[in-house]
C-alpha cells in the first residue's frame, strides 16, 4: 500500500508543479511547494482508500493464523 501511495504522490505532486508554472503561470517558488504539498495528499489518500478496500482486494492480504485452523 506505502508503495503505490508513494508512486501516487510523486507523479500528483510533479505534474501539480509543472501544470502551475506553465499553464497557470504561477511563481516558481509557490510551484515548488505544491509539490510537497499535493504529493503527502496524494499519498495519504491513496493509502486511505487502499485501507478501506475489501481483504480479497488488496494485494498483500495475509491471513492470521487464527483464520487458516478454522474449518468450514
Amino acid at each position: 500500500m506505502a508503495w503505490i501511495g508513494i508512486i501516487v504522490g510523486t507523479f500528483a505532486g510533479m505534474f501539480s508543479a509543472v501544470a502551475a508554472y506553465t499553464l497557470y503561470a504561477l511563481p516558481l517558488w509557490y510551484s515548488l511547494l505544491l509539490y510537497p504539498t499535493v504529493g503527502t495528499t496524494g499519498a495519504i489518500v491513496t493509502i486511505f482508500i487502499m485501507m478501506q478496500l475489501p481483504p480479497s482486494l488488496r494485494r498483500m492480504h495475509q491471513t492470521n493464523s487464527d483464520e487458516r485452523r478454522r474449518t468450514a
